[in-house]
């Protein structure tokens, strides 16, 4: 068991209610931590015998905070008690002259905000100008416990050796999923004017929205069903807006809590916005940030050489706060551009005098979150150039870097670049490994799914599986020390290794770890509905999808189903945030409706994905746009198998517009997409007679996957043997046999080698291609050489199965 000390040093009198309530957080704590080998002991006034004389029991107190890691202190008006505060300020004595002697404990020092026209007692103000002028410590204030909880939470969780992820939802702290307390009563979120207006607008819509289901209950032919639709609409745009703003919000207050951790030199103006930060006055805090002397001051300074590092540091320091008050006001057009301006102006500065280096990491990993990919990646580029000039740079920083460079090349397709950039990452973390596992593990095994990943994408699935094997050890062994940190890892590795099986065939080892994983989230799910619910959906949905390839339809069918009742059960609390699991969900059981026969109930599925989609689509297009393209052609095909010709085609139109558009904007990421629109909508028309318009979408899509394939011939030669194929079946059948047999021997040579590395996958594909092949020899008068086809192909065939 690992242990972790705090102690808090408070006005016994004045705090009592505050140390009770931080005790009960930390056992809370506990609860979750225990479980993974960690426990937090907390030291509070109280915890000491009363039965030794005073002198004695601080003698107790200051060895305690000697041997703590963690060191809270708290100061209020000061009670009528004289040596209340005096003991107090003697345990933060005692703590900083052990900080200053072994870098340990930290430091955190509050004051309470007073009532305006209160003021603290002499002591207590002597103390806070002694922190001020002679030590040099920050200090924060609070008026509400919860803003230290929120602190503990923060710190405790960026030691790397506890870990955990820390989030804000609808005003509720949590931790790994685990509901850990309100943060309605801190200043940072109860003051933030636009967190404050969506959450009214989204109580509003609430309260309309239950008035709304009464009034359909009582007469479902009028128009509440309309308006329903309409209000769940507009509170989806609402919550997203409110979850986004939240993290924002405790981005802000990380960030002004570790700036006062670290000691730095702050300019008087980011002091000043960051006590007014603690009391939510977001206004004043942007006005000392924003002000206009201090540019001027800062390049008057560059010109001095004897200041200007500090100013600049200072001055960059109180910018990155400017930009984290701009983010947690909300996510507006606005607002993204001030803070790239910001960026703008303080990565010239950092680069031209060598400083600040992480100014840049941060800068292109916002335009990477605003999908500003090539921008985002030149800013990149120039920070990989400053550490090539700086051998100590930490290899923890490089890993970083290249893996947002990877990132980047993988957003706009260029995957074998990224592929570069993702094993420099592995090879970073596979040496930090060999030489403290303990740390490092996680990061390697992140590093092995990462690079897996890519290689999936791309059809290197031998490499890809090596890594995913790797990776799925990693996790087993850290998930058996501590299954409570690291089942989810564990489980996210089988899913993964599965489907990269399933996709090659291997489905008995895929069914196995599905099956590993889908218990994991059932397991976790139990524990903790919230956090787990939808990856216990997400592994249903993939067990069900291997049953669909290997024609267990019923336990595919009861996997869907419980997938789907899972979704839609999360998007009736949280529509914004689950909306897009319950699309999913429906297209997957429509699939297996499909393919099983079941044509009506498959239909109405696809179009309430497709109603999903298209409602999420209007609010935000970039993020929606491919999964509307993508569900306007489940539909069509499925309309296309049952002759409704007319629709099919107004949907196979509509998803090769939205395809094309994005192509055109983004050609990298999207032209793929655009080939298989091209290919659906060619089939319909072909099927339904335009001929002349089916062969040149045929064509259009051959061009592009033969573009394609000259670049990245492991992810797009399938792609460039489908199109062959495809338009050489439409030659065949307008009798341009020439051509025909030239496209068809294309697809069988490409699909010949791709079976030699993976045969369960592509020697049906390649017997596909042989039959059109040799139907066309025969067609042409060729039975001999179409015999000799089918013997060639045959004898392959038997070869490759003998070799598995």
């Amino acid at each position: 068991m690992k242990y972790i000390k705090l102690f808090i040093a408070s006005s016994i009198i004045e705090f009592a209610q505050e140390r009770a309530s931080l005790s009960d957080f930390i056992r809370s704590l506990n609860d979750i931590y225990v479980p993974r080998g960690i426990y937090f002991q907390l030291t509070i006034c109280e915890d000491l015998s009363n039965a030794v004389a005073k002198d004695r029991k601080q003698a107790e107190y200051n060895q305690t905070i000697r041997e703590a890691q963690y060191f809270y202190i708290l100061f209020g008006r000061g009670s009528d008690r004289a040596d209340d505060a005096i003991y107090t300020i003697e345990e933060f004595d005692t703590a900083l002259d052990q900080f200053r002697k072994a870098g340990a404990p930290k430091i955190y020092t509050y004051f309470r905000q007073l009532p305006e026209g209160e003021s603290a007692r002499k002591n207590i103000r002597d103390f806070m100008n002694r922190l001020d002028q002679e030590i040099g410590h920050y200090y924060s204030t609070f008026c509400n416990v919860d803003t230290l909880k929120l602190n503990m939470l923060l710190e405790l969780t960026r030691d790397q050796t506890v870990g955990g992820t820390v989030k804000v939802e609808d005003g509720m702290a949590s931790l790994d999923g685990h509901k850990m307390f309100s943060v309605a009563d801190i200043p940072l979120y109860s003051k933030n004017e636009t967190v404050q207006k969506l959450l009214a607008q989204k109580a509003q819509l609430e309260d309309e929205m239950g008035k709304l289901a009464l009034e359909y209950a009582k007469n479902p032919a009028g128009d509440a069903m309309q308006r329903l639709l309409a209000n769940s609409e507009q509170r989806n745009k609402i919550a997203e807006q409110l979850h986004t703003l939240e993290m924002d919000v405790l981005q802000l207050f990380r960030q002004s809590t570790e700036k006062r951790q670290l000691g730095q030199s702050l300019n008087w103006r980011e002091r000043d916005a960051l006590q007014m930060i603690d009391m939510g006055n977001y206004e004043a805090a942007r006005t000392l940030l924003e002000d206009q002397t201090w540019k001027k001051e800062i390049r008057q300074a560059e010109e001095i050489i004897e200041i200007k590092k500090d100013a600049i540091l200072e001055y960059i320091s109180g910018q990155k706060t400017l930009i984290d008050t701009y983010k947690a006001e909300g996510n507006t057009a606005e607002n993204a551009r001030k803070v790239i301006a910001v960026y703008e102006d303080i990565t010239a500065l950092a680069a031209k005098h060598h400083m600040e280096p992480d100014v840049l990491y941060d800068y292109a990993s916002f335009l990477y979150n605003q999908r500003q990919y090539q921008k985002s990646l030149e800013i990149a580029q120039r920070l990989e150039h400053w550490y090539a000039l700086e051998p100590d740079t930490s290899a923890v920083r490089r890993a970083k870097l290249y893996n947002l460079i990877g990132l980047d090349y993988s957003a706009q397709n260029d995957f074998l670049t990224a592929k570069k950039a993702y094993q420099e990452v592995l090879k970073i973390y596979r040496d930090l490994a060999g030489k403290d596992s303990d740390v490092y593990q996680l990061n390697l095994a992140n590093s092995c799914n990462n690079l897996a990943i890519l290689f999936f994408d791309i059809g290197s699935f031998k490499e890809a599986e090596k890594l995913y094997r790797e990776a799925l050890k990693i996790h087993r062994d850290l998930a058996e020390k501590s299954s409570d940190a690291y089942l989810p890892y564990l489980a996210n590795s089988c899913n993964n290794l599965a489907t990269l099986l399933r996709n090659t065939g291997s489905f008995k080892e895929a069914e196995k770890l599905y099956r590993e994983a889908l218990k994991i989230h059932r397991d976790l799910a139990e524990k903790s509905s919230d956090a787990y619910l939808p990856y216990l959906a997400n592994s249903c949905n993939n067990l069900a999808d291997l049953f669909c390839n290997t024609g267990s339809f019923k336990e595919a069918e009861e996997l869907c189903r419980e997938a789907l009742k899972i979704c839609s059960d999360l998007a009736e609390k949280n529509s914004d945030a689950y909306l897009p699991y319950l699309a999913r969900s429906c297209n997957n059981l429509a699939d297996l409706l499909c393919n099983t026969g079941f044509f009506k109930e498959s239909e109405e599925l696809y179009r309430e994905a497709l109603k999903i989609y298209r409602s999420l689509a209007e609010k935000n297009p970039d993020a929606y746009l491919p999964d509307l393209a993508l569900s306007c052609s489940n539909l069509a095909s499925l309309l296309q198998d049952v002759h409704s010709f007319k629709e099919a085609e107004k949907l196979h139109r509509e998803a090769l517009k939205i395809r094309r558009d994005l192509a055109e904007k983004n050609p990298d990421v999207y032209l793929p997409s655009l080939a298989i629109s091209c290919n659906n909508l060619a089939y319909l028309l072909s099927d339904t007679g335009s001929s002349k318009e089916a062969e040149e979408l045929y064509r259009e899509a051959l061009k592009i996957c033969s573009d394609l394939a000259e670049k990245n011939s492991d992810a797009y030669l399938p792609y460039l043997a489908r199109s062959c194929n495809n338009l050489a079946y439409l030659l065949s059948d307008i009798d341009s046999f020439k051509e025909a047999e030239e496209l068809y021997r294309e697809a069988l040579k490409i699909r010949r080698n791709l079976a030699e590395e993976n045969p369960k996958v592509y020697l049906p594909k390649l017997q596909l291609v042989c039959d059109n092949l040799t139907a066309l020899l025969e067609k042409t008068g060729r039975r001999e050489e179409a015999d000799s086809l089918r013997r060639e192909v045959a004898e392959f065939y038997q070869k490759q199965l003998a070799q598995q």
